[in-house]
Order: structure tokens, then sequence, then C-alpha cells
């Protein structure tokens, strides 16, 4: 065979296995997929810190670096990673300053105990950042 044959196979090869082994798999629905996989990742790793804790609901912000959770028992905890590192907490009612920003979607929560936890929050829909504002204010 001439080398021309051997060169469009070896093309053919190379782009069929860069195709089924190392692009990035599509996910079938969409965004919304890797949102519930961090939401339960986030669940979990609460958990580890505060396993006797029963979480009922999770919203994170638009970079899903911080996690805020609706506990069982009405309070809310949150969970933060940033450069690989993750902490825990339960809101303690009081603790904290809610704020709203300019953005519809966005809360500032000033922790002036716990630095880690203050920052400014943008959230997915302006409904996300309603939810959990409400969290905060009605935790016990």
């Amino acid at each position: 065979m001439d080398i021309r044959y051997w060169i469009v196979i070896a093309a053919i090869v190379a782009v069929a296995a860069y195709y089924f082994l190392f692009r990035p798999k599509a996910d079938a629905a969409g965004h919304e997929g890797s949102v519930s996989e961090a939401y339960t990742w986030a669940r979990g790793e609460f958990r580890r810190n505060f396993p006797d804790e029963n979480v009922t609901g999770v919203i994170g912000d638009k970079e899903m670096e911080t996690f805020f959770l609706r506990l069982s028992d009405g309070r809310v905890g949150i969970y933060r990673s940033r450069r690989g590192k993750g902490q825990a907490i339960i809101v303690v009612q009081g603790d904290y300053r809610l704020r709203a920003l300019p953005e519809a979607n966005g809360l500032q929560v000033d922790y002036p105990e716990v630095d880690f936890f203050s920052g400014n929050y943008l959230f997915r829909t302006e409904q996300d950042a309603a939810d959990v504002s409400t969290w905060m204010l009605n935790a016990r």
C-alpha cells in the first residue's frame, strides 16, 4: 500500500480515539445535571462535618463555590469550598448581616467572626436568592 493510505488510516484512528476517549461527555440533561450533582456533592460534604443533620434543600451560588443548605429543624448551614479548602457552619441567628445587592439575584452576607463565609453571592436565579434570604432570615 501507498504511504498516503496509511496516513489517512492513522488520521481516522486518531480522530476516532479522540472522539471516544478524550472529548468531554455531553450531559443529556444539559446544565441541570451538573447542578444537581454539585448539590449532591455539597450535601455530602456538609454531612461529613455535621453527620447528625438532615438536609432538606440546597441552593448554590453561580460559581458553585458556596452552598446554602436548609436543615430539617429550620436552621441553615453553609458549605464553602475555595482553593481546595472546604468549611461548613450552621448559621446562628444574629451572627451575620444580610443585605441585598443591586443585582436582583445577589446577596451580601457578612460574618464578622468567620470571615471565610463573608462575601457577595450571585445566584443562578432571583428565586434562588429570595429562597436563601428567606431561609437565613427565618433560621432558628
